[in-house]
């Protein structure tokens, strides 16, 4: 199905996302590492341990989004694995090697995205919101 994609372009793309992922895997360990030092500290006040709480939590939400793109990166590599790589999910379109290159966790082709982004849009407007619910 990645008939657009050379062996080199899905090569370079593999290593590209392979590199990420080894990048994020580091960094979280690194994190846990901090996180689980923190913890065993003692003999702060307060302010040092509110402080230090926010900046954990700080760090898991950071961690977090990080575990969510590592997802997509599998994903990809997944796709790759099983030849599926490289089409739109929703019109079936090769997606360029340059959309690919900058983002080669893409599942849509720019047409694609850009249409789902103004119907996301739309609906985000129609949504009614906490100060819709008063009479001003």
């Amino acid at each position: 199905m990645s008939d657009h994609l050379s062996d080199d372009v899905l090569s370079e793309l593999r290593e590209a996302l392979e590199e990420r992922r080894a990048d994020l895997t580091n960094k979280s360990k690194k994190a846990l590492e901090e996180i689980s030092v923190k913890t065993d500290r003692g003999g702060r006040d307060t302010i040092d341990e509110s402080t230090e709480e926010q900046s954990t939590s700080t760090l898991l939400r950071l961690k977090d989004r990080e575990k969510k793109f590592l997802n997509k990166i599998n994903g990809a590599l997944e796709r790759i694995d099983e030849d599926e790589y490289g089409r739109c999910l929703d019109c079936d379109e090769p997606i360029p090697v340059e959309r690919l290159r900058a983002r080669p966790t893409t599942l849509f082709c720019i047409d694609c995205k850009e249409s789902r982004e103004r119907a996301e849009k739309r609906q985000s407007k129609q949504r009614p919101t906490f100060m819709d619910e008063f009479d001003f």
